[in-house]
């Protein structure tokens, strides 16, 4: 008996084969990258920036305070309107180059929310190099408005019944945003789920009152991240002397990452308590070693040896009579150097006004900041190179009132006293980067502002087809 012929089916053959076709000609295909390999990352390419925005923190204490002003300005060549407000109070506001507008001007039916946060936005030819400035002449305060960032750092931070902070998240956009917020103290990390997934209603702003969510003795360091959306971050720093009657308040000044290098800008010149607050939030113990600045020379002063930091805490470290000394001598900051990254900041009680010193960044292009009334001075130090830095004064009007150019060389600075009158300060770099702050005082108060690179360009993301 034969048997039965087995025939291979076609739709069977095909089905098997399709597979193995599929993967050879994955293997022998090389996507389109642009004329390289196709395993090949590539970093975001520089555009022209077409819209930006800037947020302006809450006024200090329970009203706008005595001279309250809000003020922006733009370094481009371009006039126009920016807007400003938050959610749907939004107004327009006529600006020029290097001239001073205020923000409480602008056109519309209502003032732009009195004491509330604002945003200023740019569109165009206004977008790039937006500077905008929050300030009130009684008491002394001031702060820079900036763009939303996804992370931001900040040290020194209270939640006690002498020493307090609000933390406040502003969501400049429609959508809804949600940020993270994550303690460290001088015994180790915090557990609070309450700062986890913070929901921010679109054009709208969070405030989060450390002390009266973890009261607790001693010095925090704080890192807040954007999961969702875009939120903008300010701290206000309190100090409240019980049974003495002080009660001060300023900013606290963000820091981009922990860094082994730290450079804080910004001594003031009467006596008082100094606290330096360094925070490590790595595994490893971190050393910090102290040096002051002066604008001819980096030194370290006799008897303070490197400080001891805990991998995932905080430390205070009582600067105030070596400050006193130095400060007398010319000294205008502290040069942190650290065998690990940490974060740090400076607070600064004389007088009856509190002073917050945070870490300035290096910029290698032309920034500017807006200048409140008072005696203003602009600190410059450590270079990265020989260069020259040129320092413009402007008043509200944009009319120049001094202009100087600064030799700029490694382990030197400069000390700029501003005429009476100015509203603005630019400060244009060649050849090297360097740093620099802002110290205006007055019989109100001192107010300290750290200078930052300005956002000039957009950055395109190189989405290309790629291999699983």
């Amino acid at each position: 008996m034969s048997r039965p012929t087995r025939r291979l089916r076609p739709d069977l053959v095909v089905a098997a084969a399709l597979p193995v076709v599929c993967l050879a000609a994955l293997l022998v295909t090389t996507p389109d990258a642009g004329g390289s390999g196709a395993g090949e990352r590539r970093a975001p390419e520089l555009t022209a920036l077409t819209s930006a925005s800037v947020v302006c923190p809450s006024a200090l204490g329970p009203g706008t305070g005595a001279g309250a002003f809000v003020g922006v300005t733009t370094l481009t060549e371009a006039d126009g309107e920016l807007q400003a407000g938050l959610g749907d109070d939004v107004r327009a506001v006529e600006v020029a180059p290097s001239r001073v507008s205020s923000v409480e001007a602008a056109t519309g039916p209502t003032p732009v929310a009195p004491g509330g946060p604002v945003v200023v936005s740019g569109t165009d030819d206004l977008a790039p190099a937006l500077v905008a400035g929050r300030s009130s002449s009684s008491p002394l305060t001031a702060t820079d408005c900036r763009p939303p960032s996804a992370e931001q750092w900040f040290a020194g931070l209270g939640s006690g019944a002498t020493h307090s902070s609000v933390i406040e998240l502003v969501n400049p956009n429609a959508g809804r945003a949600v940020g993270d917020v994550v303690l460290w103290s001088q015994s180790g990390p915090l557990d609070v789920p309450e700062l986890l997934g913070v929901s921010v209603p679109g054009g709208d702003g969070v405030k989060i009152d450390l002390g009266a969510l973890i009261p607790r003795r001693g010095e925090l360091m704080a890192q807040v991240t954007t999961s969702r959306g875009r939120l903008a971050v300010d701290v206000a720093d309190s100090v409240d002397e019980l049974g003495t009657g002080l009660a001060a308040t300023d900013w606290l000044a963000p820091q981009a990452e922990p860094s082994s290098r730290n450079l804080l800008l910004g001594l003031t010149r009467s006596a008082g308590e100094r606290t330096l607050v360094l925070g490590n939030p790595g595994d490893d113990e971190v050393r910090v070693t102290v040096r002051f600045v002066t604008p001819d020379a980096v030194f370290a002063p006799a008897g303070l040896e490197p400080v001891a930091v805990a991998p995932g805490t905080t430390k205070p470290v009582t600067l105030t009579g070596l400050l006193d000394e130095a400060v007398a001598q010319g000294a205008t900051g502290l040069l942190l150097d650290s065998t690990g990254p940490v974060v740090a900041n400076l607070r600064q009680l004389a007088g009856g006004d509190l002073s917050e010193v945070s870490t300035v960044s290096p910029f290698g292009s032309a920034t500017a900041v807006l200048v409140p009334a008072g005696k203003a001075r602009l600190l410059l130090a450590d270079p990265a190179g020989v260069g020259l830095a040129t320092v413009v004064a402007l008043d509200a009007s944009g009319t120049e009132l001094s202009r100087e150019e600064i030799e700029l060389v490694p382990d030197t600075g400069a000390t700029v006293a501003l005429p009476e009158g100015t509203a603005l300060v630019r400060v244009t770099p060649e050849r090297t980067t360097v740093r620099a702050a802002l110290v205006v005082t007055s019989e109100q108060g001192v107010a300290v502002l750290p200078l930052r690179e300005l956002l000039t360009d957009g950055l395109v993301p190189d989405v290309r087809p790629a291999l699983p």
